[in-house]
């Protein structure tokens, strides 16, 4: 659908819910007088109020479900879905069936503003105070994105209240964690959050191990009553070995055990790090505007070698004797530099008896990417090569070391530079006690620079975009609302074309229709929502000149309810649920493995129906909280390989978990990750890169406070 004809179709709504609805406006409709927290690039609304579906993850549902990587954590939105993550060095997934470039991590907003691009590994969860799944298109305010969404990390500050813990985690696989947290006041105005974690375990796969460590630090300075600074420091370092995950030919899963590595433990493992700084000065104006202003830069490194199942069937034995498998002997060295700057005023004024919200600013963001990629590949199938030519292993009897690949070979060096310069406008009508109308945009000067090694070539491009965003909001009761929203949003697509050429940027548009309740005293939120959103410029193989070009479409439709609070006797609960027809939409040629896609394929690692369930309960024992709770996650068959007949299976797996107060300082705790020990996959790129999920594992813990 055109985005014309999506306007024309939004505006028709606007207009409509007024009609219908305005009569009715001044007698049944309360005025709501409480406000929630304002954040940067959000301002300060409550639920009821945004024409948008958000769903959250606060600190003490991470805590007790025992998780501690994102990417785990998100699991529990029906929304996001796993994509490639590249053997596990880094967090990837999809919102609403979209996600971006898969040769790149996934990027989120840490604190509301764009700081979260990089190689920093998957990212630990020590240090968050919330996890946002910000759902729709956001680019009118955030700048570049993706139209399922963006992942909001809102990170633990200090506080003047001197509270500190420790906790001691052990688990089966040889699983050992230590976390610290420290807040404490250094004088009347100044205090300080230290946040510090180190992890070391085995996997289930054969010979990986993996290790992480990581600081996080929190300072606030309360300068006056109006005024407040803030900085935040990130700094991390993993070893994670590269791990491709399992073979399965033709839908067999069966084919090996789950358990198999076929990499070589002899090329060690792969190391990230990350150091990352943030500045934040807010001051109140008044009692209603606040000037916000922030600094950030954060610097991230990859590096990693790694043997790979070759899936070119012209270099695959396997293709033809089931047991040996050629492999690609490869390196990475990724590093990155992000600067990010932002000035933001944020307030309300009148206009009669319209009340208009605004927020308002300007943002800048630089983006520095030097990437080396080296391949060592064997010998074609045509030359009758040896298992050593070919680099390969027997994948039912694996014996580490036997062979030794050839010279790396540079594919890809490049240093690719991306600046941007953004200002962003948006304001929420208040037209009556019931009617909101939000109206917002941005205008992004884009310029992209590209020098390639391999291909002893530099060129530059320069973009200009526009991104509105048109919302409504018609409350029609004090605890039930609708609203529908549309918006537009584009993304600089990383490379170029045979003859140098970069490409387009990415663009996309969403329409959006939902219906939002607060039930039980504002106790339980409960989001139903309608999404209708298409991709353009999509980088895939150009068929005339043997390179690329950014012609691919994609489009994602779906529905989805998200029920988040508390019912009564004391009973929490998270529901997720999303039904999503997500499809190509036009004919084109893969980059990845050069497979044929027709109009009409699913999206890659994209399941029709998800659905996550996380429910607890408080209880009393001896005086002492006791909190029991369970999870449920259900994940539909999603194709597993572009352009073949091969899908992963459905699964459902179950978490349990339990804390109990010992005291006022003591606390344990069990957790039990996939309690009856399903084997389930989640998430592939082909038959022969099938990520496998964790069996069961168990945790136990216990903190002390001071």
């Amino acid at each position: 659908m055109k985005p014309l004809n999506y306007a024309c179709r939004l505006s028709v709504l606007s207009l409509s819910l007024a009609a219908i609805f305005s009569a009715q406006a001044q007698n049944s409709i309360e005025t709501i007088e409480v406000k929630g927290e304002r954040q940067a690039y959000r301002g300060e609304f409550v639920h009821l109020e945004t024409p948008e579906s958000i769903f959250e993850f606060d600190a003490d549902l991470i805590e007790n479900t025992g998780l501690t990587d994102l990417t785990d954590v998100l699991d529990m939105s029906a929304s996001v879905s796993r994509q490639n993550s590249l053997g596990g060095l880094w967090d990837s997934y999809a919102i609403r069936g979209f996600f971006g470039d898969e040769n790149v991590p996934s990027g989120y907003l840490v604190n509301g503003f764009n700081a979260g691009r990089g190689f920093s590994g998957p990212r630990d969860v020590s240090g968050i105070e919330r996890v946002e799944v910000l759902k729709g298109p956001k680019a009118a305010l955030y700048g570049r994105g993706e139209p399922g969404g963006s992942i909001n990390l809102v990170t633990k500050k200090a506080t003047f209240e001197d509270a500190s813990s420790v906790q001691l985690t052990a688990g089966n696989r040889a699983h050992r964690r230590f976390e610290a947290d420290i807040n404490t006041v250094i004088s009347d105005d100044v205090a300080g959050r230290f946040i510090g974690f180190y992890q070391e375990e085995d996997s289930f796969r054969d010979t990986i191990e993996t290790q992480k460590q990581g600081l996080m630090a929190s300072l606030v300075f309360e300068q006056s009553e109006r005024s407040r600074i803030s900085y935040d420091l990130e700094y991390a370092e993993q070893e994670i070995p590269f791990d491709r995950g399992i073979i399965a030919i033709g839908g067999n899963f069966d084919f090996m055990p789950i358990e198999r590595f076929l990499g070589e433990p002899g090329d060690g493992p792969t190391t990230t790090s990350v150091l990352g700084h943030q500045l934040q000065w807010t001051y109140d104006l008044n009692d209603t505007w606040e000037l916000s202003s922030a600094v950030a830069y954060r610097q991230t490194e990859l590096d990693s070698i790694s043997s790979d199942a070759e899936i070119a069937p012209q270099f695959q034995k396997f293709y033809l004797d089931g047991q040996t498998l050629a492999r690609q002997h490869r390196e990475r060295r990724y590093d990155t530099d992000q600067y990010v700057v932002r000035f933001e005023v944020a307030g309300e004024f009148e206009t009669g008896s319209i009340t208009h919200n605004i927020i308002a600013g300007i943002d800048y963001d630089r983006f520095e990417y030097d990437r080396a990629y080296l391949v060592a590949r064997g010998a074609p199938l045509a030359t009758n090569p040896s298992d050593q030519d070919m680099y390969a292993i027997n994948v039912h009897n694996p014996v580490y070391g036997q062979v030794t690949a050839g010279k790396r070979l540079p594919a890809i060096v490049r240093q690719q530079n991306q600046w941007a310069t953004g200002i962003y406008i948006q304001n929420q009508i208040e037209l009556t006690d019931a009617l909101q109308v939000r109206l917002g945009g941005r205008f992004d000067s884009m310029t992209q620079t590209l020098d390639d090694k391999v291909r002893n070539f530099e060129t530059d491009q320069s973009e200009t975009r526009f991104s509105p965003q048109l919302g409504v909001v018609y409350q029609v009761a004090s605890n039930w609302s609708v609203y529908s929203t549309y918006g537009e949003g584009y993304r600089l697509n990383f490379g170029a074309d045979v003859k140098g050429n970069t490409f387009d940027p990415n663009e996309t548009d969403s329409l959006e229709f939902g219906s939002k309740w607060s039930l039980l005293d504002n106790n339980l939120d409960i989001t139903l929502a309608y999404f209708d959103s298409e991709q353009k410029n999509i980088i895939v193989v150009d068929t005339v000149s043997g390179g690329q070009s950014a012609i691919g479409k994609a489009s994602s439709t779906g529905y989805e309810l998200d029920i988040a609070g508390q019912l009564p006797a004391d009973i929490e609960v998270r529901f997720s649920y999303m039904y999503l027809d997500a499809q190509v939409e036009e004919d084109y040629v893969d980059t990845g493995i050069y497979a044929p896609i027709k109009k009409g394929d699913d999206l890659l690692n994209i399941p029709e129906n998800s659905a996550s369930l996380q429910v607890s309960q408080d209880y009393l024992i001896s005086g002492n909280a006791l909190t029991i709770g369970a999870g449920l996650q259900y994940v539909d068959e999603r194709l597993g390989q572009r352009g073949a007949d091969f899908y992963l299976p459905s699964y459902v797996t179950a978490n349990l978990f339990a804390n109990y107060d010992i005291n006022d300082q003591w606390t344990v705790k069990a957790q039990v990750h996939n309690a009856f020990d399903r084997t389930h996959f989640t998430n592939s790129y082909t038959q022969f890169w099938v990520q496998p999920g964790e069996p069961r594992k168990v945790l136990l813990s216990t903190s002390y406070k001071f």
